[in-house]
């Protein structure tokens, strides 16, 4: 199999024993990790100008910006998202015969399904009639984050559009007692996430390009993940990116794909299962669209699939020997936040808090009072 990578970031959308032949991204500091982790592979700076070798699958998480339930979204109209559009022309410029597109939820349900429409009238118009999605966790493969993605394969093989639904591996690991839990320290006026035993969904930052990993709570410690720890989150090695900047590799982990996600729906376009037995059942309008779901001889069908464990092992994940704690500034500006909006927070971590922002003059129950 022979495959270009599109919108490449970091990683993560790509086979596990098979090298892409091409790798393009935007960002400068993700093109320099990109060549640390395929030396021997070019990597383009713009899918605009890009002109792609021949190749079987086109592959990349084009732009969530103009999708995400973080941003403004306008859809395709918007420049960045897009951009799905030179996925198609890519596509056709290799030859290939399948699409792999990854995305937020919210592009299943954007604008009461247009710009989903949109996506499967624009990939049939292309020739890639049948297409498969699911959304898939990275707590599904292991990897103690909650990170809701939708995969699409559209392909002009029917097989290969199904693999993406077929059985997942069997690798996730449990932690019942909460050993470490994570939460959003910027929140406060909305709700924390707070989760027990995983990372809420590493982000890329605010809109000025600052990082903002999620916090962990462990043994009475608050403090930010750090990058490393965000990686593997993601499922990379943190030695592969050694050199780039801690500020750079925090905004790259929170855009990547989780590399067990991504290498599952890849390895199923390389060998895809004849006659795959699913259950499915008949959509009838284009009002709603399935979360999993199959569109193919101009039928939309919704996949069934059965609700497996999820990990809940961020203990295993973290430096446990790095307790440099949160900021003073940082947990009362929290506190403040959870004092005005009343939002939850287990009284633990309230505790741990409020002995971060201790001060001689200040009344500590006049802090907050939840």
């Amino acid at each position: 199999m022979k495959y270009v990578s599109l919108f490449s970031g970091i990683g993560g959308l790509e086979s596990s024993n098979v090298l892409p032949e091409m790798l393009c991204d935007i960002n400068p500091a993700c093109r320099s990790a990109l060549q640390l982790r395929f030396p021997s592979i070019p990597v383009w700076d713009d899918v605009c100008t890009l002109n792609p070798p021949l190749a079987d699958v086109v592959a990349g998480g084009f732009p969530c910006q103009d999708i995400s339930t973080g941003g403004k979204q306008a859809g395709f109209s918007g420049h960045r998202s897009s951009l799905f559009y030179q996925m198609l022309r890519v596509a056709s410029e290799c030859r290939a015969s399948t699409i792999v597109a990854e995305n937020v939820p919210n592009l299943i349900d954007m604008q009461g399904g247009a710009v989903m429409r949109a996506v499967i009238e624009s990939l049939v118009e292309a020739g890639f009639d049948q297409i498969g999605w699911r959304l898939l966790n990275a707590r599904q493969f292991g990897l103690p984050q909650q990170r809701n993605r939708v995969f699409l394969v559209a392909s002009k093989c029917a097989d290969v559009a199904r693999s993406v639904h077929r059985p997942l591996p069997s690798v996730v690991s449990e932690d019942p007692s909460g050993a470490a839990d994570g939460f959003y320290w910027t929140a406060g006026i909305q709700s924390i996430c707070y989760s027990r035993g995983f990372a809420p969904t590493l982000k890329v930052g605010s809109s000025l390009s600052i990082p903002s990993p999620p916090a962990v709570f462990f043994d009475g410690v608050v403090r930010k993940l750090t990058a490393p720890e965000c990686l593997r989150l993601q499922g990379f090695d943190p030695d592969a990116f050694v050199g780039i900047a801690e500020k750079n590799l925090l905004l790259m982990a929170g855009n990547a794909v989780p590399v067990p996600a991504g290498h599952f729906v890849m390895s199923g376009i390389q060998a895809p299962v004849h006659g795959l037995d699913l259950h499915e059942s008949p959509q009838f309008g284009w009002s709603r669209y399935p979360r999993h779901g199959l569109y193919t001889d101009g039928v939309l069908f919704e996949v069934t699939h059965e609700h497996g464990p999820l990990a809940s092992n961020l203990w295993d994940m973290i430096d446990r020997d790095n307790r440099a704690p949160l900021s003073c500034r940082a947990s009362s500006g929290l506190l403040r936040r959870l004092q005005r909006s009343e939002k939850d927070c287990p009284a633990p971590l309230l505790e741990a808090l409020r002995r971060l922002t201790v001060d001689s003059t200040t009344d500590q129950e006049s802090v907050v009072r939840i």
